[in-house]
């Protein structure tokens, strides 16, 4: 091309623009695409948009009261076990008494409850 050559730019220039907004705050100045309102990038393109039937509307059911207050239900007691936990990494060694547990014993990692006892029965006691 040579440098004395004109552009015919006024279809270009007298073209429909997007007008949507951008993430600047400014308007969208590009050609809207034949037909349309917006350009390519904002919405103009086949297959863009929403989808039909207002599938972006569906409810996911996250945040019903049921669902609510099994969260709720879920963090008081994730709370009570961490205390748990930091209350028997404060305790001393050796056996702990817990009145719904019974007696553990840190080291060996067993429980001593009145449903298991270690010891065996004497044997002369079933003896008649």
């Amino acid at each position: 091309m040579s440098a004395d050559h004109i552009r015919n730019t006024s279809a270009m220039s007298a073209s429909p623009r997007c007008g949507a907004g951008t993430r600047g705050g400014l308007v969208c100045r590009a050609p809207a695409v034949r037909g349309k309102l917006r350009c390519r990038m904002h919405g103009g393109a086949a297959g863009s948009g929403a989808p039909w039937g207002n599938r972006n509307a569906r409810k996911h059911g996250a945040f019903t009261q049921e669902r609510i207050a099994e969260r709720r239900a879920i963090r008081t007691l994730l709370g009570e076990t961490g205390k748990l936990l930091m209350d028997l990494d404060r305790a001393p060694q050796g056996r702990i008494k817990s009145p719904d547990t019974g007696t553990h014993d840190p080291r060996t990692g067993h429980m001593a409850c009145g449903l298991f006892n270690p010891m065996p029965a004497p044997s002369n006691l079933n003896e008649g």
